[in-house]
């Protein structure tokens, strides 16, 4: 057991790391309803954009 550690740990311990980072954006990006930062990013565009048609005359 001691040996596998030495050999694969390492490998693990980086496949764990980009398994909880890939978890924690899927959380963080779920969708316009779902996240904060969805939301936060949806409102961001709407209002960039109704700014940019008004003073573009558009």
């Amino acid at each position: 057991m001691q040996d596998i550690i030495k050999e694969y740990g390492p490998a693990l311990i980086t496949i764990v790391s980009i398994v909880a980072i890939v978890s924690l954006v899927a959380a963080l990006f779920n969708g316009d309803e779902g996240s904060t930062i969805g939301k936060a990013f949806n409102e961001l565009m709407t209002s960039f954009f109704s700014a940019a048609k008004t003073k573009g005359g558009f």
